[in-house]
């Protein structure tokens, strides 16, 4: 890993171009990772863009630099601009950018991969992976002292807005002594941990409360399995009027059954298709559940998409989280329930 640090170094000395991109459906620690990186190209005398095929949701743009994040499109009206190196953090695999993937193809740039996902593919030229991190931002915050870099507030806040998010306010993690360390210069440096807690945890429209309500309505504990499973449907959102990114945690509510292992929450993104989110404690490992789906993560949050109708998913992953926790459930789920369905259906 030190020889793909240098490596890095060696790139942000001698380089002058950049972009930094992160993946789609962009969380905290990947927009947080992202504009750190930007601003410690700036204070080196870099050129530098932050490219995102998405658009920043509405709780993370107190960040510093939050607006000058340019969608794919505005990159793309800003002309043929040579780009030397891409920056991608907190992303295990090209894929998930989106269409920014597509300037990898297009100019053949240095890659520069920093990520903490145990999934990565290796896809840069220089892979700075440490699936031990609680947080890309936390590699990010490496590099700026290893390229002894003095932290402001700009880059403090958004390391520690990566940090906050990944760790769920630090109950993911634990703080041990050099936690503590970091997270003190961080606060030192002009960070706010009760501002990013706020933004993070509590700050929402009052349509994505509303969203919240039906997805807690139709929450349902197994039992035999000790999951938890709620959904949302395209029709939740075009009646509270919300929006995807108002579906931000929703998925965290099922582990708060005492009982409950694992939490799942499926939400429709395109006609029948579901965004199926796991989240887990114990030592239930999700991301093995989202590889078999063909997804990705982290052991204790982890994703992917699936076709079907609503009960026909729903059933699917339930069934294969009881057979890979060695449970046997008992599904009451019909087969004609469309994506549309009550949750008496289920």
């Amino acid at each position: 890993m030190k020889g793909e640090r240098k490596k890095i170094y060696n790139v942000l000395k001698h380089y002058s171009r950049f972009v930094v991109t992160s993946h789609q459906n962009i969380d905290g620690d990947g927009l947080g990772s992202a504009l750190a990186m930007y601003f410690l190209l700036q204070r080196i005398g870099k050129e530098a863009l932050v490219v995102y095929d998405g658009r920043v949701p509405y709780f993370y743009r107190f960040l510093p630099g939050a607006e000058r994040v340019l969608s794919f499109d505005e990159f793309q009206s800003l002309g043929d601009k040579l780009l030397e190196v891409l920056i991608v953090v907190d992303c295990s695999n090209l894929s998930r950018l989106g269409r920014v993937g597509e300037l990898e193809k297009k100019w053949n740039p240095f890659v520069v991969n920093i990520d903490h996902h145990p999934d990565n593919v290796l896809f840069g030229h220089a892979n700075f992976i440490d699936s031990s991190s609680p947080a890309s931002a936390l590699l990010v915050y490496d590099l700026v002292c290893g390229m002894e870099v003095p932290l402001d507030a700009e880059m403090a806040t958004n390391i520690l807005t990566g940090l906050v998010t990944d760790t769920g306010g630090f109950q993911f993690a634990e703080l041990d002594p050099s936690m503590f360390r970091v997270v003190g210069e961080l606060v030192a440096s002009g960070a706010s941990l009760s501002c990013i807690m706020r933004y993070a945890f509590r700050y929402r429209r009052l349509e994505a409360l509303r969203l919240l309500s039906r997805a807690l309505e139709r929450l349902v504990f197994e039992p035999s399995s000790s999951c938890a499973i709620t959904y949302l449907t395209r029709e939740d959102f075009r009646e509270c009027e919300a929006k995807e990114e108002d579906a931000e945690g929703v998925v965290d509510y099922g582990l708060y059954i005492p009982e409950a292992e694992v939490s799942i929450f499926l939400k429709e993104v395109e006609p029948e298709v579901y965004k199926v989110s796991l989240r887990s404690r114990g030592d239930f490992d999700v991301l093995a559940v989202a590889h078999h789906f063909g997804g990705g993560g982290h052991r204790k949050a982890a994703g992917f998409k699936m076709a079907g109708t609503l009960s026909s998913v729903y059933r699917t992953v339930l069934e294969y989280i009881s057979s890979t926790a060695g449970g046997v459930l008992s599904l009451k789920v019909g087969e004609e329930s469309n994506a549309g369905g009550s949750p008496e259906s289920l």
